[in-house]
């Protein structure tokens, strides 16, 4: 009998060995797999170098109401067209929905990186360009997604994830890093033309991917309940799918507009102290990848879910820190948590999902990870306006832990009671 929770049988005559794991390094020697992992680590560079040209544009055109104006326009395309880039990566041609995106990314920044050239960049023609390329961008991730454990095969999705998530967060560090020094003689609007380049070249990477085979669709369409529908009865997975929603809102609202209060008002120590704490996020983000990549968790949906109690060290630290070093410490923690539960939960629903509704799935996963960044704004971040910063981080670093505790503890009793014969 099927077991409706972990889809497995119960009261198997034989127990069946799971199918080997594979190292990173072995996979990198897959041609397929490092088809993808070149394409993303291309346009992950052009993306570090974008952000620092969008966000500084922004700043001089409209001040900090731009940067949010261009951030809420970077995330609201997830609920618009997120559900619908997971139908399509169940319907259409995955490669070609990959490539499609990444084509219209760079025809989007060509005009965009000549305007500022010229110095005829308006604030909106900022915001539509911010709106459209994560437009595209809600077609490309789960289309991408779903083509992962394709190549790797499922049992080796978690390790493929984590590698795919340290090396695009080193990539950032390495943007970043560039930018600084291609910013001593270059104007910052040259970083959209390079960004459209990368993808451009991403796209030319993509062709050499081999289609993976998929199973016919059986009356020829697909509807976005049937991946609801799949998603529901799997209930470790579900709660971990909401918990992502509900922490990823109270984490980006609060780093958002929290981290450079924090590091202007607390820690004096103004834009260069913000990029030090950017970066800690990211070495956290590295650091795990690289874990995740060697160490297999069974049971990845609650993984994810406790992955959010490392908040309270990571905001803990930041809302009590009197030196720069702690609340880099804090974000590195912030990094470690957010990054291993992304991981898990991406890796959990490549595991567990048949493939012909996959993309659902990842497109509902998509829309709450994506959209956490404008409920985040929305929600949390204007109580920085109210409040100072240090007692909103103190608040979410004790909510975190909390809301992960007692889910895992939730999702454990229902399944320990669904299991019962």
């Amino acid at each position: 009998m099927a077991d409706p929770v972990f889809d497995t049988e119960r009261d198997s005559p034989e127990p069946v060995a799971p199918p080997s794991r594979e190292s990173a390094r072995a996979l990198l020697r897959r041609g397929q797999f490092r088809t993808i992992y070149l394409a993303a680590s291309v346009s992950e560079l052009g993306d570090a170098l974008q952000y620092i040209a969008l966000m500084w544009f922004a700043l001089e055109k409209a001040g900090p109401l731009g940067v949010v104006a261009v951030r809420l326009a970077d995330s609201l395309p997830a609920f618009f067209f997120g559900l619908h880039g997971g139908l399509a990566a169940d319907r259409w041609s995955r490669k070609r929905l990959m490539i499609s995106a990444d084509a219209a990314r760079a025809v989007i920044l060509i005009p965009v990186g000549v305007a500022g050239l010229t110095g005829t960049l308006p604030i909106w023609g900022l915001v539509a360009a911010a709106f459209l390329l994560e437009a595209a961008n809600s077609y490309f991730i789960p289309a991408y997604g779903a083509t992962v454990p394709a190549v790797v095969e499922k049992q080796n999705s978690q390790a493929a994830m984590a590698l795919l998530s340290s090396t695009t967060q080193a990539l950032s560090i390495g943007g970043w890093a560039l930018a600084a020094g291609l910013l001593t003689f270059m104007p910052v609007s040259v970083f959209f033309g390079v960004n459209a380049a990368t993808f451009a070249l991403s796209g030319l990477i993509l062709l050499r991917l081999r289609e993976p085979k998929r199973a016919p669709l059986e009356d020829g369409s697909v509807h976005v309940r049937e991946g609801i529908s799949a998603l529901m009865p799997r209930r470790a997975l579900f709660t971990a799918v909401v918990v992502f929603a509900v922490a990823m809102t109270i984490t980006t609202g609060s780093w958002i507009a929290g981290i450079p209060t924090i590091s202007r008002d607390s820690l004096h120590e103004g834009a260069s102290g913000f990029s030090l704490l950017m970066i800690g996020f990211a070495v956290g983000s590295i650091a795990v990848g690289a874990f995740l990549t060697r160490v297999h968790v069974q049971r990845k949906a609650r993984a994810s879910v406790l992955a959010w109690a490392l908040y309270l060290p990571a905001y803990g630290l930041i809302a009590i820190a009197g030196s720069l070093p702690l609340a880099i410490v804090g974000s590195f923690f912030s990094g470690l948590g957010e990054s291993s539960s992304w991981v898990l939960l991406n890796s959990a629903a490549q595991e567990e999902i048949p493939d012909a509704v996959l993309g659902r799935v990842l497109g509902v996963i998509s829309l709450v990870h994506r959209g956490a960044h404008a409920t985040g704004l929305l929600f949390v971040s204007p109580l920085f306006a109210i409040f100072s910063a240090r007692p909103i981080f103190l608040v979410a670093a004790l909510v975190l832990p909390v809301l992960a505790v007692v889910s895992a503890a939730i999702t454990t009793r229902v399944a320990a009671t669904a299991a019962l014969p």
